[in-house]
């Protein structure tokens, strides 16, 4: 029993109805491709800074729909599902949280490095429990993140790349 593809779609079909399968063919086609395409890539990362007690955990919890954060200590890792309603489509989040002691800031090494620097999000908390210390706090976590970035292997050229595409 022969069956109808769309290179032999002339052989068995006449005149419009051939025509009108080839283009349903061709745009199920496009729309799989650009949905493929417009998909987070799965090495996307979201680095958060921020002071001890600022919420970082507690906002990643509230992200991922928990009511109970599980705190960590030094550098904490988990995956935040991405979910796009428009496409029914759904991805993961690399999400590194990083303690809000200082001297836990060798640990963003983990987190931020050559080959996945390009594909970071940083994102810094600060409490508004004391808002008189948000500029400090800021300076302090740019800071540490500048002198990371600076010792990084990544290329003058690289870095003015991505300052242009942000």
């Amino acid at each position: 029993m022969p069956h109808s593809t769309l290179t032999d779609c002339d052989r068995y079909e006449e005149g419009d109805l051939c025509t009108e399968k080839k283009h349903l063919w061709s745009s199920l086609l496009e729309e799989v491709t650009h949905k493929a395409a417009v998909t987070l890539s799965p090495s996307k990362t979201l680095v958060v800074l921020g002071d001890d007690e600022c919420g970082k955990t507690t906002l990643i919890a509230r992200l991922q729909g928990t009511e109970d954060p599980k705190k960590g200590f030094g550098l904490e890792y988990t995956l935040l599902d991405i979910k796009d309603e428009d496409r029914d489509d759904q991805t993961k989040l690399n999400v590194w949280i990083l303690d809000g002691n200082t001297i836990h800031s060798h640990l963003l090494k983990f987190a931020i490095n050559e080959e996945s620097f390009g594909d970071c999000f940083i994102m810094i908390c600060v409490s508004m429990m004391e808002p008189w210390n948000i500029i400090s706090s800021l300076n302090k976590w740019v800071g540490i993140l500048r002198e990371h970035i600076g010792n990084l292997k990544v290329s003058n050229e690289k870095l003015q790349e991505y300052k242009k595409n942000s």
